[in-house]
């Protein structure tokens, strides 16, 4: 699957709600960040990371397991550190998925992967949409022109999305919170999975 589908993660946010750098918490044995691209690695996707402008640590940590995207701007928004990834998107698909949702491991990618759709596929659980969402890389030049206005789901609904009921709750699950993350330390027993 490695050649079909990259993974882009999103980790450039402010963490502002958890009035801390969250993706350095600790979680299942290294910190959030390695846990949520590790679910990736486990499917055998390349990776590749956007970051704050600032931010060098996430480099160090992951190493050479994934690339690592600088946004310069990253107070514009989710959509313009997707764009910021795009550059380097080779496959004929991708995924994207913020970097707080430690939870989604390998078979969740590989589910989505199997999916044969031509517009984007995205899991859902108890009815609710979450990630990762899988897009095709056609829709890249549509993406990098889209206007800041207008968010991607927009775009998303308009490209015959797949909706995928998942029995796994993990693509709802994300970390914002102190208290989001202690229940989910207490949930894992320390274990990312």
């Amino acid at each position: 699957m490695s050649n079909d589908c990259d993974c882009v993660v999103l980790a450039a946010g402010a963490s502002r709600r958890m009035g801390q750098s969250k993706l350095y918490l600790p979680f299942g044995g290294g910190t959030l960040i390695e846990a949520t691209v590790g679910g990736a690695l486990e499917a055998g996707l390349r990776v590749i990371v956007v970051v704050r402008p600032e931010d060098s640590r996430i480099a160090d940590l992951l190493g050479s397991r994934a690339s690592i995207v600088r946004n310069p701007d990253p107070e514009r928004g989710m959509l313009s550190s997707l764009r910021e990834a795009l550059r380097l998107v080779s496959a004929q698909r991708f995924f994207f998925i913020p970097a707080d949702m430690p939870f989604v491991c390998g078979i969740t990618y590989r589910t989505l992967a199997a999916i044969d759709a031509d517009g984007p596929v995205i899991p859902t659980s108890g009815g609710r949409r979450g990630h990762p969402v899988l897009m095709p890389s056609s829709l890249i030049p549509a993406i990098a022109s889209l206007p800041d206005e207008v968010p991607l789901k927009t775009l998303i609904a308009a490209s015959r999305p797949t909706y995928v009921e998942l029995a796994d709750d993990s693509v709802l699950r994300d970390i914002d919170t102190a208290e989001e993350y202690a229940e989910a330390a207490r949930r894992t027993g320390g274990q990312a999975r």
